[in-house]
């Protein structure tokens, strides 16, 4: 299981400061990464993240120049590209795989992609190696998870944790730390959804705090960071300052 997994928004605090976050984490052992492609606007951030995501796009984070900065970039995680679905279309698949394939990217988080829109478009992605990753919201029931799970398939043990997990939304509403998470109907969720598939799970939204990550850990899932985490960043702390003590 995947100790964490951790969210930064690119370009910021800079793009000039992300091949340097990416190798630092990468230096903590951190397997993968979702790194937030930054969007004018976002459904699914909360006021930190979208806070974020308007500092970078004010300081000429456009999704082309993001690509550009991880193209080449060794000393990183396997990242998992959180974003929205009209970028990608903007740029198209063709020059999307190729700006994708110099990077550490390996996989797509799109929020308001449902699987049964764009078929086209996401086969060709997972057919180059870039799967969509399936989001499970509260309200997605087992029949339901079952068949997304199935249309957006575990490509394997073979493959790295970006490219095999699905992740499981905590709670309705979006990201962010403001009120603590219940996490005892989160614990069941994963526990039924482990029932269909063996492929690892990732559970994220409203997580900050070293007992929320081990309460998660300890249903056997992968716990996410990101808004505690991007605030940290936006105030100047330091990377691995702020990650150690959450991975234990």
């Amino acid at each position: 299981m995947n100790p964490l997994l951790p969210f930064i928004m690119a370009g910021d605090p800079s793009l000039e400061s992300l091949p340097r976050l990416l190798a630092e984490a990468k230096a903590l052992g951190i397997e993968a990464l979702e790194i937030g492609l930054p969007h004018s606007d976002p459904i699914a951030d909360g006021p930190v993240l979208q806070a974020a995501a308007h500092r970078a796009i004010q300081r000429g984070a456009t999704p082309l120049r993001v690509l550009e900065t991880l193209a080449g970039l060794t000393e990183s995680p396997d990242l998992i590209l959180f974003t929205y679905l009209n970028p990608l279309l903007q740029i198209g698949a063709d020059r999307l795989m190729e700006l994708l394939r110099p990077t550490p990217v390996k996989a797509l988080l799109v929020v308001d992609l449902p699987d049964s829109e764009e078929v086209e478009f996401e086969a060709r992605l997972r057919s180059a190696g870039y799967p969509m990753i399936p989001l499970l919201s509260p309200t997605t029931d087992l029949e339901r998870a079952k068949g997304l799970l199935e249309r957006r398939p575990d490509p394997g043990p073979g493959h790295p944790f970006a490219q095999r997990f699905a992740y499981v939304v905590a709670r309705l509403g979006v990201t962010g730390t403001g009120s603590a998470t219940d996490l005892k109907p989160v614990g069941e969720r994963v526990a039924a959804l482990q029932t269909l598939s063996s492929r690892p799970l990732a559970v994220g939204f409203g997580l900050s705090d070293p007992a929320a990550l081990g309460a998660v850990r300890a249903m056997g899932a992968t716990p996410v960071i990101g808004s505690a985490l991007v605030q940290a960043l936006a105030a100047g702390e330091g990377f691995g300052s702020f990650l150690n003590p959450r991975l234990a």
